[in-house]
């Protein structure tokens, strides 16, 4: 995230040559969303006293669009205005509470996560976290029947600031459920406390499932086969993830990098068989070619993505566990300790004696 805004004050009226140049959404980005979320999101530093229009020029958005019939924003510029929020407010919630999410709460949680062993484990741990920390909602969550359900409680007052709160608070749950696991996740419904809106036709399209309105509460629900599947745990990973959250995930989850991922998901679970490229294809249900595709549009190989692999797990068991290194080279599927040595130095440049005691510095 870049640093706190220092060439405007939002809670006054700007001039023009304090903001970027208003725009449309480009023609290269495919995605765009209804103008009608921009207000919405907004609705907490409106009543808080900000300049709304100062803060959508400095986002790059025109405030006319938010009042245009048909009114448009890239996903781009969605994601840009919620960052900006984020860093004006100090509050990953944007002031629709009464009191603020410091910034890094939810990077914070993400790390936790990614430690748990599968979903069900996760959300039981993401619902527990974020209770620690706001009264103003607390996110649920059962299963039973064969059927998980995921649904908020809150205590908003105002009605657009708690549309807002539970439309966001859904889509980061969501967002937050796909990436753990890697894959776009199937819901069998999800509904709403509040009343349609023209553009709320845009949500079915997200979720990819039945869109219910004036609900009794706010929910996910799916089947609870998912709660099953295996967290992600891999660091590399996590650091792109981190390096775009939150607003990419109030945008939309995409799963553009799903068989490179479970790719690598595989190799992490099978690293003492030493699988081949075939072989790992074979268990994702995709051609060696697909794969290999899929690999090179990822910027790496599949000799690259296996060796990452390898040492992400080696750098783990050096500084974090008592294994040998006889056994931290088995662990690996390395017959001889001396292989081992030679290829942990052409990862990381160092020797796997100075990983281990070198603590938590840097590893190339």
């Amino acid at each position: 995230m870049a640093g706190t805004l220092k060439t405007i004050d939002p809670r006054r009226t700007t001039g023009a040559g304090a903001a970027a140049p208003p725009r449309a959404p480009r023609a290269g980005d495919r995605r765009e969303i209804d103008a009608g979320y921009a207000d919405l999101v907004m609705s907490g530093v409106r009543q808080a006293g900000y300049d709304g229009d100062a803060i959508l020029r400095r986002a790059g958005i025109d405030p006319a669009i938010l009042a245009a019939p048909h009114g448009r924003l890239s996903q781009r510029q969605f994601a840009a205005l919620i960052s900006l929020l984020t860093r004006l407010t100090r509050d990953e919630i944007w002031l629709l509470c009464s009191r603020p999410i410091k910034p890094g709460t939810f990077r914070l949680m993400c790390r936790l996560l990614v430690r748990c062993a599968n979903l069900r484990e996760a959300i039981r741990a993401g619902c527990q976290f974020y209770h620690l920390l706001i009264d103003d909602f607390t996110v649920r969550f059962q299963a039973d029947t064969g059927e998980g359900r995921i649904w908020l409680v809150d205590s908003i007052g105002d009605a657009e600031r708690r549309r807002m709160l539970n439309g966001a608070v859904l889509f980061f749950v969501y967002g937050l459920m796909c990436w753990l696991v890697g894959r776009k996740l199937p819901l069998t419904s999800v509904h709403y406390v509040f009343s349609a809106r023209p553009h709320s036709a845009e949500l079915e399209p997200v979720y990819e499932a039945p869109i219910l309105f004036d609900q009794p509460r706010t929910e996910l629900r799916f089947e609870a086969e998912l709660l099953d599947l295996p967290i992600l745990p891999d660091e590399e990973r996590l650091r792109r993830f981190l390096a775009v959250v939150p607003a990419t995930l109030l945008v939309r989850y995409r799963d553009d990098t799903g068989i490179p991922e479970r790719a690598r998901a595989i190799l992490r679970r099978n690293l003492g068989r030493n699988l081949t490229l075939e072989d790992v294809a074979a268990r994702l249900h995709v051609s060696p070619q697909t794969l290999r595709r899929r690999l090179q549009e990822d910027q790496q190989g599949f000799q690259d993505l296996k060796d990452r692999v390898r040492r992400d797990v080696a750098v783990h068991l050096l500084r974090k566990s008592r294994l040998s290194l006889d056994d931290v080279a088995a662990a690996l599927g390395f017959s001889e300790v001396s292989t081992f040595h030679r290829a942990f130095r052409r990862w990381t440049g160092q020797t796997p004696g100075e990983c281990r005691h070198g603590g938590q510095g840097e590893i190339g």
